[in-house]
């Protein structure tokens, strides 16, 4: 999975958003379909024919040389250097998002989206969970545990295909003893990984006669030699053996792959080439499988190399070098491409724009997203472990303090909610953190909740109401499909907050987020756009069940910034 070209854009995208002094990573980033810059605008962008830029930011020395650009290219830009603007609000918005929740913020604010299709979404969803569950967040993603991290990753197939009629995808040892109508084998140059060197090398063979002692087999036994000295000819032999039963199994699993195919068998190859003074020059595979078919497939691939190598054009020569100038030189062993041909760039348009309800993701991945009409999903933001662990708390807590609320008083309540910090931190506990976390995030949720109890407007959301309920699950039909959800808290009430009666309906989410240096209008504002879809989508299946001319209010309730924002939700 680590090869996949969206996971390497996403990584990419982490790694020059965490170092601006990450060249390679910013030209992965500016070479990404979101930006797709040509190779001739990397070099004039970030000043690849000027080695004192090399030691500055790259962000700096975009906005320093971006009127060098074309149109085109120069609004792609700007669209990175909008998402380069996003991150401190995302920061101030969701200050306790783990890495990944984070990452996938900043793909989605540069259309990151519209780029990939459902199976790179998917993968990229295992990805986003993966660098969530990274212990040490950034520094871990810098170093060498995201490689350990991503090994342990597999990419999942497509999801619109059936096991009826669907590509299956398949080690040659798996497919032993199975047969298709059609075998793709790719990269026939891939070397199998090498023999180490043994501190004891041994051979067992059988003997032509028992010996003296009746034993009708051997053991030849060649140690390793001492530093700086030659192997001895027993070493020499027996490593030889190994290597002949080596290339014995290469033929072996050849034949296997070779077999599965009932009608057709397609195998591909990039033989390996290196640039010599006479120009480009073949190199004769070795320790792989198209090093056991190459006496079949020798002459064909000469005879391909020799129709490609003139083909290769000023143009793709001019190309190579300016991206070693851009980036950094690479050894003279290069994989021979497919024959030349133009180079397809992937982009978005010059003048798209990522939609407004895609730069957040704020329901929990595993559910299935509501769908109203032809909008776009409404998600909830999933946030990190410690994030999430916090708001499951405070709604737990929350929803006990409504229910407690209608038989005490709010002293009694608040009394009775301090009794649940024990279970909570049991709950926390549970998915992962150190005691001393639960601990601290179980205090935090309490005093969230109790301070709700206090708060004039948490007291009527919480108080007993008519038909009032909490985390309410309803059922219906949406956009042509059954959804169910799950609302926070829902009740009758006056058409106004903190009025009595039953005039309409109140749909109300408790959230979390958090924001210490934003304007409080410029904040829900902000909120308001992420959040309102889902409440809208509820609202949507509401209606179903009492009626289109329903009047429903949606409020959003933010009990650690002690703040309440409602509209009616027009029919």
């Amino acid at each position: 999975m680590s090869e996949r070209p969206e996971v390497l854009d996403a990584v990419a995208l982490g790694r020059a958003f965490l170092n601006p002094l990450d060249r390679i990573a910013w030209l992965g980033v500016l070479r990404a379909p979101w930006c797709g810059l040509a190779l001739s605008d990397l070099h004039t962008l970030t000043g690849g024919d000027q080695p004192e830029l090399l030691e500055r930011p790259v962000p700096q020395v975009i906005a320093e040389r971006i009127h060098l650009l074309g149109d085109d290219s120069r609004r792609a830009i700007e669209r990175v250097q909008r998402a380069i603007q996003f991150v401190p609000t995302l920061a101030s918005t969701m200050p306790t998002a783990s890495l990944g929740t984070w990452l996938e913020q900043v793909w989605l604010s540069l259309g990151g989206a519209s780029c990939v299709d459902e199976t790179a979404q998917a993968n990229l969803k295992l990805l986003w969970r993966c660098l969530d569950n990274l212990p040490n967040g950034a520094q871990d993603f810098l170093g060498p545990a995201l490689d350990s991290a991503l090994n342990g990753l597999t990419a999942i197939p497509d999801p619109a295909a059936s096991t009826e009629s669907g590509v299956q995808l398949m080690t040659i040892h798996k497919s032993k003893g199975l047969e298709f109508e059609v075998v793709i084998v790719p990269e026939l140059q891939a070397r199998s990984a090498n023999t180490r060197g043994k501190l004891l090398s041994w051979l067992e063979r059988g003997l032509a006669e028992p010996d003296s002692s009746g034993e009708i087999i051997e053991f030849l036994v060649a140690p390793i030699q001492t530093r700086g000295a030659e192997r001895g000819s027993s070493k020499q032999w027996v490593d030889r053996m190994y290597r002949k039963r080596e290339s014995q199994e290469m033929r072996r699993i050849l034949y296997v792959v070779a077999t599965r195919a009932r009608e057709e068998l397609h195998l591909f190859a990039r033989p390996e080439y290196k640039n010599d003074a006479a120009g480009p020059a073949l190199i004769e595979p070795s320790n792989c499988l198209l090093a056991t078919a190459w006496p079949a497939f020798e002459e064909q691939m000469r005879t391909r190399f020799e129709e490609w190598r003139p083909a290769r054009t000023e143009s793709h020569a001019d190309e190579e070098l300016l991206l070693e100038s851009i980036a950094a030189a690479g050894s003279n062993l290069e994989i021979m491409p497919s024959p030349a041909k133009p180079t397809l760039l992937r982009r978005l348009p010059a003048e798209f724009t990522p939609p407004a309800s895609a730069t957040f993701s704020m329901t929990p991945r595993e559910q299935d997203p509501v769908r109203i009409g032809d909008t776009e999903k409404c998600q909830r933001h999933e946030g990190g472990i410690a994030s999430r662990a916090l708001g499951t708390a405070v709604h737990k807590l929350l929803e006990e303090s409504a229910r407690l609320r209608a038989n005490l008083d709010w002293a009694n309540t608040r009394a009775a909610l301090s009794q649940m910090q024990p279970r909570a931190k049991a709950q926390i506990r549970a998915t992962g953190l150190t005691q001393a976390e639960a601990n601290s995030i179980a205090s935090r949720a309490l005093e969230i909740a109790q301070q709700a109890t206090t708060n004039p407007l948490g007291q009527w959301i919480l108080s007993l109401h008519a038909e009032a309920a909490s985390e309410a699950a309803w059922s219906g039909i949406v956009a042509d499909g059954l959804r169910s959800i799950r609302v926070d808290r829902v009740f009758r009430a006056g058409l106004e907050p903190q009025s009595e009666g039953q005039d309409a309906w109140w749909i109300i989410d408790f959230k979390t987020a958090h924001s210490d240096n934003l304007d409080p209008t410029v904040a829900l504002s902000a909120f308001r756009s992420l959040f309102a879809p889902q409440l809208e989508a509820y609202a949507v299946i509401l209606r179903r069940l009492h009626g289109e001319h329903t009047p429903i209010r949606a409020g959003l309730y933010y009990p650690r910034m002690a703040m309440f924002d409602w509209w009616a939700v027009e029919s």
